[in-house]
């Protein structure tokens, strides 16, 4: 009778020890699929988020930023360059992003887990706003004389086919298009040693901002906001960093379960 040798479980913890950018990736790929699938189960409140555009333009309007017109209007007279940003718009999220975070892992390892941390934080903090302030964006007030470009000009249709499955049409605000390119325009111009990169870093999120205001997808208060909301992630996580050691010795010792009392009548 041959005794089979039991299988062998750890091999999936030799492997990320082996490859510790596996775990990343994991990390990565599991904050994506619970960002943007919540962001697409959500039950949103069309008129509530119809009514919460309207205010956010009042608000614009009384505080003069209220450019997205103007913006719009002299990007739809020159529908070449409006292409290559719809199509920007489409992809430049997605790759820039994670080069981004690859570059990082790479050459400045020390930092990537605050970073990567305090761009987690961000998302989370940005999906909770979502559910509670839904925003129809621009694209939608063709009313207010907004011009859907994606699907004017590059018939390209957010709101049906698979599109439709990954983006929420409620959720302008905040703008982590703006967000994310905030981030990495800051932190390359911080790390970069030579100028041109530095500039370059710096006007990715000019970029980004001419683009989605310029092709009606984000209000110029949901890149405020995607600033905002990317700073307090940066922010929360450095307060959890000093916090923390303080706060760990007294946790241990409140959930530190006692040893069982000898029984000594035996």
């Amino acid at each position: 009778m041959s005794i089979t040798a039991p299988r062998d479980s750890g091999w999936i913890t030799r492997t990320l020890r082996r490859h510790p950018w596996l775990s990343e990736w994991l990390i990565f790929l599991a904050a994506l699929v619970v960002y943007q699938g919540s962001r697409a189960i959500v039950i949103g409140n069309p008129t509530l988020a119809f009514t919460n555009a309207g205010g956010i333009i009042n608000w614009e309007k009384t505080s003069g930023l209220f450019v997205e017109l103007s913006i719009q209007q002299w990007l739809l007279n020159h529908l070449v360059l409006t292409k290559l940003l719809n199509d920007f718009y489409m992809v430049g999220h997605w790759t820039i992003t994670p080069l981004f975070f690859i570059w990082l892992y790479r050459r400045r390892r020390t930092l990537y887990p605050y970073i990567r941390n305090a761009f987690l934080a961000a998302n989370g903090i940005a999906l909770i706003i979502y559910i509670v302030f839904p925003v129809a964006p621009p694209r939608m007030l063709t009313s207010n004389g907004f011009v859907d470009t994606l699907g004017g000009v590059s018939q390209i249709n957010l709101h049906g086919g698979m599109f439709s499955r990954w983006f929420n049409a409620e959720a302008a605000i905040p703008s982590m298009h703006f967000g994310y390119s905030f981030m990495i325009g800051v932190v390359g111009a911080l790390l970069v040693r030579h100028w041109a990169l530095r500039l370059l870093a710096l006007s990715y999120p000019v970029l980004v901002f001419i683009t989605i205001t310029g092709t009606a997808n984000h209000y110029v208060a949901d890149s405020l906001a995607g600033a905002v909301v990317m700073a307090v992630g940066f922010v929360g996580v450095q307060l959890w960093m000093v916090l923390w050691p303080r706060m760990q010795p007294y946790f241990r010792a409140r959930f530190r379960r006692d040893p069982l009392p000898l029984d000594r009548s035996a």
